[in-house]
């Protein structure tokens, strides 16, 4: 019993040793199996992952073949989306260039249309007027439609410019001056010269004031150009009508003669805008008539101190106390004979006053030129300041007036700086010439008074010299 009793603490001792190493050798033993069974399993893996890699490696190429053949499909369908929107772009660009080259065919055709049209007189604008109507009422829909009406109009126009160059004849009325009443008459156009012959005997050219149409700036419509400006007769001299009225009146195939006026009847007109000098001047208004009277003053004093300036002569030889001379020159030299006294100086003085009081006398007056070369400009600037006065307030009064109502102010208010140019610059170059000319005989008068006190001093000096060889000596 003793003995148990030792023996069992030392078995309990031992006991979890015991059982401990038991416990190790099992999981050494469980692990070691687990090891030969996942060693084995990997094998197995390992040969599973051998057979399937070459499959899957084609599986992967042949993918990627198609993903490169599906990339080339997609480039290749980009490049053609890319290409088709570039020539949609390209054609609509073609497409907005057209559409402008139209528009600008469009407005040439107008605008000859409209130059056509202004440019044919009205007595033939008549002639066209419902053909030229008719192609305008066209002009109302797509572009293709307008062009088309401004084809025929310029067909029309075609026919017109033949017509006229082998001579339209035509009948109508025209306004003859100057009452201005209509007259019935023959029209013949030959190019763009127009004649008429009125039945009442009125003969002569057609206006073509092609500026004064007042329907220039409407755009052509089918009631615009139906609204025709009556045309007036432009009186020729009598030999022309009386060759205009028998030419339009002879029968066909009769050789006639018919003047031509190369300026379309620009110079009768221009030739009926002259004025005389009186109309002129009753433009210039008030400021008018000092220029008048400084220019008709300045006037006769030049022509007066003309004459006295140039009438006096001058000697053709030396100074001398006994010879005779003329005008001025005679008057010194006897007041230098006639001189007594022993001072040459005092002889001197004489003379010159002699001269001053001649030079005075040549220089009176002389000075009103002067005065009117530098007012006559003065007023005529005063004059032209007040008429554009008028013309600025004429443009305030009025919101749009007409270009010739300013034009014929603006040309009255130049009338006074015109005339005083015309008075200033005559009147300049008169007081200059006058004034050079009296400077050179009141410079010959110094000389040949110079001349005379020389001769007297030496005829003193010999007369005193003589008597001192008669005195006797002591």
């Amino acid at each position: 019993m003793n003995t148990i009793l030792k023996v069992l603490p030392f078995f309990l001792l031992i006991s979890p040793w015991i059982l401990h190493s038991q416990g190790i050798q099992q999981v050494r033993a469980d692990a070691r199996t687990d090891l030969q069974n996942a060693t084995q399993r990997l094998s197995v893996l390992r040969e599973d992952i051998e057979k399937q890699k070459i499959p899957l490696a084609q599986k992967v190429a042949r993918q990627e073949r198609e993903a490169t053949e599906k990339r080339k499909e997609l480039d290749r369908r980009l490049r053609l989306r890319d290409n088709r929107d570039a020539n949609l772009l390209q054609l609509k660009e073609e497409v907005q260039k057209n559409e402008r080259e139209l528009k600008s065919s469009l407005r040439l055709l107008k605008d000859y249309a409209r130059s056509w049209r202004q440019g044919t007189p009205p007595a033939e604008q008549a002639l066209w007027s419902e053909k030229l109507g008719e192609s305008l009422l066209k002009d109302q829909g797509p572009i293709d439609q307008s062009i088309q009406a401004y084809l025929d109009i310029l067909q029309l126009s075609i026919h017109a410019t033949k017509e006229q160059a082998g001579g339209l004849s035509f009948t109508g009325d025209a306004i003859v001056p100057p009452e201005g009443m209509r007259e019935e008459g023959i029209f013949w156009a030959m190019g763009p010269v127009s004649f008429f012959s009125g039945s009442d005997g009125s003969a002569g050219f057609i206006e073509n004031s092609f500026h004064s149409d007042k329907f220039s700036s409407i755009d052509l419509s089918a009631e615009s150009v139906k609204r025709i400006e009556p045309s007036r007769l432009l009186q020729a001299s009598e030999g022309s009508s009386i060759s205009i009225s028998q030419a339009l009146s002879a029968t066909p195939r009769t050789l006639s003669t018919i003047p031509l006026d190369p300026s379309l009847g620009k110079a009768f007109v221009m030739e009926g805008g002259e004025l005389s000098v009186v109309e002129e001047l009753q433009k210039g208004g008030i400021w008018i008539f000092p220029i008048l009277f400084f220019a008709a003053i300045s006037l006769l004093i030049a022509v007066f101190k003309a004459f006295q300036i140039l009438g006096v002569p001058t000697p053709k030889k030396l100074a001398s106390l006994d010879g005779s001379y003329r005008g001025p020159f005679e008057l010194l030299r006897k007041t230098a004979k006639s001189y007594q006294g022993n001072k040459p100086e005092i002889l001197e003085e004489i003379l010159y006053e002699g001269i001053i009081d001649f030079q005075v006398r040549l220089e009176k007056a002389l000075p009103l030129i002067a005065v009117t070369a530098a007012t006559a400009p003065l007023l005529g600037l005063l004059g032209t300041v007040t008429g554009m006065i008028d013309v600025f307030r004429q443009i305030t009064n009025f919101a749009n007036p007409e270009n010739s109502e300013l034009a014929r102010g603006i040309s009255e208010a130049l009338v006074t700086t015109k005339f005083g140019l015309i008075t200033a610059i005559p009147s300049l170059i008169a007081h200059a010439l006058l004034s050079r000319r009296l400077q050179g005989v009141v410079s010959k008068l110094e000389g040949f008074a110079a001349r005379l006190v020389h001769l007297k001093r030496e005829e003193s000096n010999h007369a005193e010299n003589e008597s001192s060889i008669n005195e006797p000596t002591g």
